[in-house]
């Protein structure tokens, strides 16, 4: 009966996202494994389960993640929820984009670094700002003014690995989230072409954030939905976009 328990517990992942199935499943596989754990059948279902759960943490997780971004620009929009409220010990680091962040007096000026032109190479002459605030949370907004001068996308995050390293070294306790980047829109791409190569850059970090491990904060859907939002130039943001983002930003910290 221990095994019973044992195998239902260690599967509740399962049990939580797929539901009455897989606690059949489970059951059923739980006795015949206590009468006979050499069961072929048993052995088959174990190792079907055990690739149910990598796929349905993941799913589970995705849902969650999408409820909490409702809910949230539900009470947004309904005034009853000011999402500048919800940062707390915090550094956002980034290029021109960012500085909205501040500049609308959002958030505090001295957490956000943020200046026109800015790369992933420009964060080396913050470390010292960035580690005497040691923030709990350090979001990284760069990407836009990246795109060329690395080369390809896999030189930017082969140089983006670098930069993460370092930080991580510097900052043990701080978890480091890293933004795609915002595309731009149509009119901003007939004057500076490689920028349409926005998608390759974002397939090429998503794809490293996975592989490492990494907190990676997919903006797609953003830009998408708030296309309207876009500043004149098309590379820029309106006033109203960034409570958006702030709160995509925010639906990935896990708290």
């Amino acid at each position: 009966m221990d095994q019973i328990v044992s195998m239902l517990k260690k599967y509740k992942w399962i049990i939580a996202g797929v539901g009455a199935a897989a606690l059949v499943l489970c059951a059923v596989l739980a006795i015949r494994a206590w009468r006979d754990p050499n069961r072929e059948e048993v052995q088959v279902g174990t190792e079907y389960l055990k690739q149910l759960e990598s796929k349905d943490i993941a799913s589970v997780e995705e849902k969650v993640k999408s409820v909490k971004k409702q809910s949230q620009l539900a009470a947004i929009e309904a005034g009853e929820l000011s999402v500048w409220a919800q940062f707390s010990d915090y550094v956002i680091f980034g290029d021109s984009r960012t500085v909205g962040f501040s500049f609308y007096e959002f958030l505090d000026s001295k957490r956000v670094i943020a200046d026109g032109g800015y790369t992933i190479a420009n964060i080396a002459g913050h470390e010292e700002e960035i580690t005497t605030l040691n923030p709990s949370y350090l979001f990284l907004c760069t990407g836009l003014n990246d795109i060329g001068i690395w080369g390809t996308p896999e030189e930017y995050v082969a140089a983006y690995e670098n930069v993460m390293q370092e930080l991580m070294g510097m900052l043990p306790n701080t978890e480091i989230y890293i933004n795609s980047i915002l595309p731009v829109q149509n009119r901003a791409l007939r004057e500076t072409e490689r920028w349409d190569e926005a998608p390759d850059y974002n397939a090429a970090l998503k794809a490293w954030c996975e592989e490492k491990g990494y907190h990676y904060i997919d903006n797609t859907q953003l830009f998408e939905e708030r296309s309207g939002l876009y500043a004149e130039d098309g590379i820029h943001f309106q006033k109203d976009f960034y409570q958006y983002w702030a709160m995509n930003m925010l639906a990935e910290v896990d708290e």
